[in-house]
């Protein structure tokens, strides 16, 4: 997903502000991208590289839960798939014209999180256990702080220059104690490809699981 603020103040999110906005206790913040070994996730309206394998991990990780994003994530979504299919769509903007046919549109992140769950709650009594916040990359990092776990696929390739867009550095939180991580083992795609040129494309899947607790993190 692309670089996208979307409407919030750069600063980072704490759990307080999300109960404030009616989030229970409980619910997983979780969070999931792909990025080169360097970081690069993209330069906000594509990615240099092309893994099916990835597209499939995505979908299987966050289908039938409620998504949040940026705008320009959002307007970043191939349009066959605005909205993401079997998951509750939540728009992230301070424009309160903007208009997300199949989605909901809120005006900051906690309002966002929030909303994403009440919706994905009315239509299951048994609740929600988690909300997957998919970017871009500023909203990433100002949601870092609450995540409970964040699941990146790291792929071997690099990236040309007009490719900007940066993930949060997930390797610096293992050094400062905040999450641990288990990483997946390397595996070579059967169609990828990279505009770098790596091939075969080599990818592995890191999930990182925060050491703290939601009430800690308040």
């Amino acid at each position: 997903m692309s670089n996208d603020t979307s409407g919030d103040a750069r600063t980072p999110l704490t759990r307080g502000e999300l109960r404030d906005a009616g989030l229970p206790d409980g619910v997983e913040i979780a969070m999931i991208w792909a990025q080169t070994t360097d970081g690069v996730i993209g330069d906000g309206t594509d990615m240099p590289w092309y893994l099916p394998e990835d597209l499939e991990h995505f979908k299987n990780s966050t289908v039938g839960a409620p998504v949040v994003m940026g705008r320009i994530s959002w307007e970043a979504l191939d349009p066959r798939f605005r909205p993401l299919p079997g998951r509750d769509n939540v728009v992230i903007t301070r424009n309160p014209s903007f208009d997300a046919p199949g989605g909901t549109v809120s005006a900051s992140i906690p309002e966002a999180v929030a909303a994403a769950y009440r919706i994905a709650a009315g239509e299951d009594a048994a609740g929600v256990p988690t909300v997957w916040i998919l970017g871009g990359g500023e909203i990433y990092r100002q949601c870092l702080p609450v995540a409970d776990r964040v699941v990146v696929t790291e792929i071997a390739c690099g990236a040309p220059d007009r490719f900007t867009v940066v993930a949060p550095d997930m390797r610096a939180t293992l050094q400062d104690g905040s999450f641990t991580v288990s990483d997946g083992p390397w595996l070579e795609s059967a169609k990828g490809s990279a505009l770098t040129g790596e091939d075969p494309l080599r990818y592995r899947i890191c999930e990182y699981t925060a050491s703290t607790s939601p009430e800690e993190k308040s």
